[in-house]
């Protein structure tokens, strides 16, 4: 064996994922919510061991009703404000996966600002990436 390990097939995955989470919490989860929860993360962090995401997940909840935000609704208003898509126009996976890399970028930004910075999360975002100026 090379250390490596074999992605779980993805029902497998979101299953562990809630089933994890409810034993953290102690019983006191909603396991269908978890579900739900499971699917929107599973694209992005399903090649991760379910159980160390529901770990990560858990501890970065401040309270067990706190709900994963579907990304897509953000992504796609965003992709119509930028004029990629049309309003009503669904995103394509290539969309959807670019949306999860931007996300990733800004979460990687502040994961390595500086402790001390005085300057809030996203002022420090727009400074490193730049901002447009919408049109209202």
């Amino acid at each position: 064996m090379d250390g490596t390990t074999v992605p779980l097939p993805r029902e497998q995955w979101i299953s562990s994922f809630a089933a994890e989470w409810v034993l953290l919490a102690d019983g006191r989860a909603d396991y269908e919510e978890l579900i739900f929860q499971g699917k929107t993360l599973h694209p992005v962090v399903g090649d991760r061991p379910p159980a160390e995401v529901a770990q990560l997940h858990f501890k970065n909840s401040p309270e067990p009703e706190q709900l994963v935000r579907d990304p897509k609704s953000f992504f796609t208003q965003a992709a119509v404000d930028a004029g990629l898509i049309m309003l009503g126009d669904p995103l394509d996976q290539d969309q959807m996966a670019f949306g999860h890399e931007i996300a990733e970028l800004c979460a990687a930004a502040i994961d390595h600002r500086p402790v001390d910075a005085e300057v809030r999360p996203g002022d420090y975002i727009r400074a490193l990436f730049g901002s447009t100026e919408r049109q209202q």
